[in-house]
Parts: structure tokens; C-alpha cells; sequence
């Protein structure tokens, strides 16, 4: 009854419209979701002039149309945008019902990391890369570094943990995201990715160059946002066994459910290893032995349809166990070694949606890390050596997304961050407070060019501001090619260590200060009778500032064929004010101190290019190349005599070196098939890095042959059946041509074998 009420109006006017412009048509219907729920504030567009807002029972009209041929496009925030052909005679009135799919992650098309809101990625303007779930399942990855390592671009390199670069860029300047939240826990800036799991996640996003301008801090190189995977489903229920080499074993469980309002998701793995050492030197493993545990859980209700409320919480834990060995007085002494690391973080989130053009998204993000190493002595128990660290993050941000028309676009947003740290190794702490704003508006001229613009304001309680700009375009001339530009400005803070250090190695003897800390220490170390030579006097090192750069990129999507696509990404990233470890001393016993200066510059440029194809002749595979050309330098100053008017005169020279581990050229080849018939699916993927500059062993700021490191390739493969509705069992080996290097690539083993089991329930 209430429908008819509501319809009344809708034909009277109608009736109305169809006496007083006898040659219009007309179009009535409803809009709703594909469980049958009524659309509200849907968008409705005929033409830019024809347009309507769905009522509180999904219901639109549009009056007075011309005859003619259009397309009736119907948008509403959270489901696909769906297209309908019509063709409006004089005096017709058109009845069209339009169902709405819920828009999900389950293909390689939306994304959110780039532009802060939903996107095809036939819509983004900047470099990205998606690793779907599909992908992820077929390569049997159970880790984040054996994705990223299989990406063109991208070198898993290890320091301090197992860190991935990115267009030439430390893994220091790359932000890793759950869900939109930072992970934290760096170690000397690397942010170990071994912790990370993926077996619930949908999809993961990469947006390369500089993202500062939406995401702040540590996202100068670029974004890797993990997508976990949402419940849309009443009840589903994964889980997955793995065993292989060194003993190790992986096991999750991921189950979600979905019932009216209500949706929810929990997550448990263990991953466990017996380690492995490269080195027969050393008492000390490679790898300890290790086990880890990973707790993840998500909820969801919605109040209203245009209010919801979510919690995120995720929880991880690590233990290391090993044996070591110290020299003292020419005495062995044989030592137990023991690390855990700790990770836990909440996140409770609001949406409220106005109208299919208003939306509004609230988020705080609290987040603690701490880890723990000792040393005993294996003889009498006591303790050697001990060192903890522990860090809080607390975020909160309020966003609002305006939907004008399907032309504009306005995102705007504020939030601020407190940081906190303690460790025995850090001087009187402060808290870190910052404070951010930030906008974007994305401008649909017409279907064939879109512009981006954005900024991003942060100001800090103990570095100078920044302001962070971003411009990007797309065009699509044609079907066959679209065109992709962007600049943009990032910039990275200067973290604790740097400016609080207060640190001296009890095995090595070498000491390391932060800027505030420096001059202290070093009067220290001068009163203890331990500084043998001053080579920088600590009163003439100023505060370090932030890094900052300005990125450009060029690049063209060619679809040769509907089967075969080029893509080509052409990039420049130049960095000023680089933060840099000096040698400020040497010690009474041989070793150095080190600080942290702003010092040189660096650029990172190159091409990437991908092609892939999908042949007719043979349903389910796929092939794709990519290939990647990187030039990274950084700028160097040294004082030369010259003879200037007869007189020799000492000159300052700037000249720029080569980047130390950075290959010029990588490679990667990647074939997946799946013969859906039987149930089978294989993949085999080659990656093969080029030589690169490993160190400077005569310090003449020139890479000599000796001085490069080796090139390699990893050749990965496995192969899956699926046994009857729910059971897929996969063996697979990595690296099977059995490339081990203890000093550049310590993570990686040699040949490992693996066998998984997967159940799923529906």
C-alpha cells in the first residue's frame, strides 16, 4: 500500500506532463540491490540535463525526454554502475527496474588505494598493480614477500628483516597498509613483510610513486594497501594446510558470515620453521628457529541504510630461538639466544551516507609494537646481552567524499597522529604529534579525459611542515590506447632512530647517536677517554629535516588485441635533503660513531613494461611478461685541488654514483593455466634480477667489476587438483634451480618443496 502511495504522484504528474508536451517521453522504475533491498539516493542519469535521486523506496522518474536513443545509467555508492541501452518514441512512458550488484573485491578492476575511494582501475591515472586472490591462491603464496617478489619492479631485499623496493627506493620509503591502516614496527627503517599473512586476503594494491599527497609519511616511493576479504556471503569457511623443507609448516582458517545487517570475519594462522643456516662459519643460524602466530578478526552493522559502524583488530606474535657465540678474553662462551616481537592494533570506523552524493567516514587507529632479544649464557644463565623496544601509534581521521555529478568528485579529510617510543637504546623520547588535511578532486571532462588534483598539509611537533601537491591525468583516445601522467610531491619524516638513538653495539663496539643526542654522547665518550679522533665537531650539525621529492610519470596501456595487452610506465623521482649515517669519531678501540645529516642528493628513473596475453586457441591460460630498466644515483661532495691563476686553490666537485643495490635490469615471466574441466590448475614464474654495485671495497666512489654482485634468476612452480567440491590439494617448489647467497639474500634457502591442502565451505 505504501508503494502505491508513493507511486500516485509519479503518474499524476506524468498524466500532467503527457497533456502539456505531447511529444516527450518518459521513464518511471525502482532501483534496488540484487538481495532485493530498495536503493535510496541512488543516481539515475539520462543526460546531464536528465537526471534523478532515488526516494526512500528506490523509486525515480524522469520527465519531458526528447525521442530518441540514450543510455540510462544508474550509480549509487557501494554497487557497480550499471548501463542500460533505451530508446524513448513521443508520448511513451518506459517502466525500467534496475537491480544493483554489491560492488566487491572479487576482480582485478576496483580499488581504493590510489584516489582514497572506489575505482576501476580503467579509471586511475597513476601507476598501480593488483595481485588478486586468484593469483595469490595459484602461486601458492602464504607470505607478503612471495607476492611482491614476483612483481615486476620490485626487489625483496633484506636488512633488518625482508623489505621490498620500489622504483629504486629503500623499503624505508614505501607505506605498508591493512585495510587502509599503517603497519607498524620498523626495524632501522626496514618493516619486515615476513609477518605478514595472506590467507584472507582479496586482493593487494600497489601504487607506485610518490603518495604523500593522500597518505603522508613513509609513502615517498609508494603505497602497498592489503585488502582483506569481506563477508557477502551467509556462511564461508576456508582452510589451508601446508608442510615443506626445514620443517615448516603453515595453517590458517578464515571464516565469515553475513546475516541482514550484520557481517563479521575471524582469521587465525601459525606458521612455524626449524630455521636453516647458509653459513658453516658461524654458531649463529641464518635463519633461527621460529614460530608466529596471526589473529585477525572484522565486524560490521549496518544501523540504517545510510549508517554503519565496523571493527578491525588484528593481533601477531613471533618467537625466535637460537645459539650463539662470543669471544671474551680468547675464551669461547657459548650463549642462548631468544627474540619475540609483538603486534596488536584496533580499529573502529563509521560511515554515514548522506545521499548517493554525500558520504562521510570516520576512523581511529590504535596500534602497539614491541620486541624484545637476549643473550644468556649458556653456562651459568646470566644475562649478556639485552635490548627492547616497544612503539604506540594512535591515529584518528574524519573523511567526507562528494559525488557532484558523474563528472566531479571532491575528497577532503583531517586527522592527526601521536607516536610514541621507548627503548633503552632511545634518550628521552618525546611524543610525536602531527597533524594533517588533505583534498582531491577528480574532474571527468568527458568520457575520453579525467583530471586529478590534490594536496596534502602536515604539520609536526618536531620537523619542519610539509605540503605535499599531486596532479594526474588519463586519456583515452581510443579504445586501443589510453595515457596516464601524473606529478606529484611525497616526503618522509625523520623517524626516531635518527634524531633519538642513543646506542653502542656490545659485540662490535661501534656507537650510534641521533641528532638530539649527539653532542651529549659524544662528551661522554670524551670524558670515558674513548674518542682517539674528532673528524666533525657535533656543535655544527643542525636538525635534520624531512625528505622531499618530486616524481613524474609517463605511461600508455596498448590493447592490441582483446587478447593481447603492452603496458609501458615511464618514471623520474628526484629526492633533496636525503638523510644520511656520517662518521663523526673513531673510537679508542678502532670502531666508529656515527650520527644521521642531510646530506646528498638521489634520483631513481627508468621503464617499466608488461605484456600479457590471453590465446583463444587454449581456454584458462594466461602469459605475461615484464621487464624493468632502473637508473639510481645519488650525489656525492668532495674537496679536490685545482690550479686556478697559477695558484692551487681547494674546490668543493659534485658528482652523482651509482645506488648500491639496485640492478638495472630485472625480469619476470609468469604463465598460469587452469583447466576448469578436471579441476586442475599449474603456474610457473621466473623472475631474474641483474648484476648490481654491493660495496665500495677500495672507497673510490666507482663500481669495479670485483665490487658487483652476481645476477640470478628464481624459477618458482606449482600445480593444484581439485578433489570434488571442497578439497584443492597443491605441491609446488620454489626456487628450483637452487640460487642461494648468504650475504645478498639471507631469506632465501635454496630449493624448498611444499604440499597444501585447502578446504573450502559454503
Amino acid at each position: 500500500m505504501k508503494l502505491i502511495k508513493r507511486l500516485v504522484p509519479f503518474l499524476l504528474v506524468l498524466g500532467f506532463r503527457t497533456i502539456v508536451f505531447p511529444q516527450s517521453g518518459s521513464i518511471i522504475g525502482r532501483v534496488t540491490s540484487s538481495n532485493g533491498d530498495s536503493i535510496s539516493g541512488a543516481s539515475v542519469y539520462l543526460s546531464e540535463s536528465k537526471w534523478h535521486i532515488t526516494n526512500d523506496d528506490g523509486m525515480y522518474s524522469i520527465s519531458t525526454i526528447t525521442p530518441g536513443n540514450y543510455s540510462l545509467i544508474v550509480t549509487s555508492l557501494g554497487y557497480t554502475k550499471k548501463t542500460i541501452p533505451v530508446e524513448i518514441k513521443a508520448d511513451q512512458t518506459l517502466s525500467i527496474n534496475v537491480t544493483l550488484e554489491i560492488k566487491v573485491y572479487k576482480e582485478k578492476e576496483v580499488l581504493i588505494t590510489a584516489s582514497r575511494s572506489e575505482k576501476s582501475l580503467d579509471e586511475i591515472s597513476v601507476p598501480v598493480a593488483i595481485v588478486d586472490q586468484e593469483e595469490i591462491e595459484t602461486t601458492g603464496s602464504i607470505r607478503l614477500t612471495d607476492i611482491l617478489d614476483e612483481q615486476i619492479g620490485m626487489n625483496v631485499v633484506s636488512n633488518h628483516g625482508t623489505g621490498i623496493q620500489v622504483q629504486g627506493f629503500d623499503p624505508d620509503y614505501t607505506l605498508i597498509l591493512i585495510d587502509n591502516q599503517p603497519v607498524i614496527g620498523r626495524t632501522a627503517g626496514t618493516l619486515n613483510l615476513e609477518r605478514l599473512a595472506v590467507g584472507n586476503v582479496e586482493q593487494i594494491e600497489i601504487v607506485k610513486g610518490p603518495s604523500s599527497a593522500l597518505w603522508g609519511s613513509n609513502a615517498l616511493a609508494g603505497v602497498i594497501n592489503i585488502i582483506t576479504e569481506k563477508a557477502e556471503q551467509p556462511i564461508k569457511w576456508n582452510v589451508t594446510g601446508r608442510y615443506g623443507t626445514h620443517d615448516s609448516y603453515d595453517g590458517s582458517s578464515n571464516l565469515s558470515f553475513k546475516k541482514g545487517d550484520f557481517s563479521g570475519q575471524i582469521f587465525g594462522n601459525i606458521n612455524s620453521s626449524n630455521g636453516y643456516d647458509l653459513s658453516k662459519n658461524t654458531v649463529a643460524p641464518t635463519i633461527p628457529k621460529y614460530d608466529n602466530y596471526t589473529f585477525s578478526g572484522e565486524a560490521g552493522y549496518r544501523l540504517s541504510k545510510k549508517f554503519s559502524v565496523s571493527l578491525n583488530s588484528r593481533y601477531y606474535r613471533e618467537n625466535q630461538t637460537y645459539d650463539d657465540r662470543i669471544d671474551i678474553s680468547n675464551q669461547p662462551e657459548d650463549l642462548n639466544g631468544t627474540e619475540f616481537q609483538e603486534n596488536f592494533s584496533v580499529a573502529p570506523s563509521i560511515k554515514l551516507l548522506i545521499s548517493d552524493k554525500q558520504l562521510f567516514e570516520a576512523t581511529a587507529f590504535f596500534s602497539s609494537f614491541e620486541s624484545e632479544s637476549n643473550l644468556d649464557f649458556q653456562s651459568t644463565g646470566e644475562s649478556y646481552f639485552n635490548d627492547s623496544f616497544g612503539q604506540t601509534l594512535n591515529k584518528y581521521e574524519v573523511q567526507s567524499s562528494t559525488f557532484w555529478d558523474n563528472q566531479h568528485t571532491t575528497i577532503a579529510g583531517i586527522g592527526m597522529n601521536r607516536e610514541d617510543l621507548t627503548a633503552d637504546i632511545y634518550a628521552d623520547v618525546p611524543f610525536f604529534d602531527s597533524y594533517f588535511g588533505f583534498g582531491q578532486h577528480e574532474w571527468d571532462l568527458n568520457k575520453k579525459l579525467s583530471l586529478t588534483t590534490g594536496f596534502r598539509f602536515d604539520a609536526h611537533s618536531e620537523y619542519s611542515s610539509q605540503l605535499s601537491p599531486k596532479f594526474s591525468a588519463l586519456y583515452k583516445p581510443s579504445k586501443l590506447i589510453h595515457i596516464r601522467g601524473s606529478f606529484g610531491g611525497g616526503f618522509k619524516a625523520p623517524d626516531f632512530r635518527q634524531l633519538f638513538l642513543n646506542f653502542t653495539n656490545p659485540i662490535a663496539g661501534y656507537s650510534v647517536f641521533g641528532t638530539s643526542t649527539v653532542q651529549e654522547g659524544i662528551d661522554q665518550l670524551q670524558q670515558d677517554g674513548q674518542i682517539e679522533e674528532l673528524y666533525v665537531n657535533p656543535s655544527e650539525l643542525t636538525d635534520i629535516q624531512s625528505e622531499s621529492s618530486i616524481a613524474y610519470n609517463l605511461g600508455f596501456d596498448l590493447f592490441l588485441t582483446d587478447r593481447i595487452t603492452f603496458k609501458i610506465n615511464g618514471f623520474r623521482n628526484n629526492v633533496d635533503e636525503l638523510i644520511e649515517t656520517q662518521r663523526i669519531a673513531l673510537k679508542t678501540n678502532g670502531q666508529s660513531v656515527f650520527s644521521y645529516v642531510n646530506l646528498n642528493k638521489i634520483y631513481t628513473q627508468g621503464v617499466e613494461t608488461e605484456l600479457s596475453y590471453n590465446p583463444d586457441f587454449i581456454s584458462g591460460l594466461n602469459i605475461s611478461a615484464g621487464y624493468q630498466y632502473l637508473d639510481a644515483q645519488r650525489e656525492i661532495t668532495f674537496e679536490q685541488d685545482d690550479v686556478q691563476n697559477g695558484q692551487v686553490v681547494t674546490v668543493t666537485k659534485k658528482i652523482y654514483i651509482p645506488l648500491f643495490n639496485r640492478s638495472k635490469h630485472t625480469a619476470n615471466f609468469k604463465l598460469f593455466y587452469a583447466f576448469e574441466k578436471i579441476g586442475l590448475d599449474a603456474s610457473l614464474r621466473i623472475r631474474h634480477r641483474g648484476k648490481y654495485w654491493f660495496s665500495d671495497n677500495n672507497v673510490n666512489n666507482s663500481p669495479d667489476e670485483n665490487e658487483y654482485a652476481e645476477n640470478h634468476t628464481m624459477i618458482n612452480t606449482s600445480i593444484a587438483k581439485q578433489l570434488g567440491k571442497s578439497f584443492k590439494i597443491r605441491v609446488g617448489i620454489n626456487n628450483l634451480n637452487n640460487y642461494k647467497n648468504e650475504i645478498l639474500l639471507p631469506s632465501n634457502p635454496g630449493t624448498t618443496f611444499y604440499t597444501q591442502l585447502n578446504i573450502n565451505i559454503y
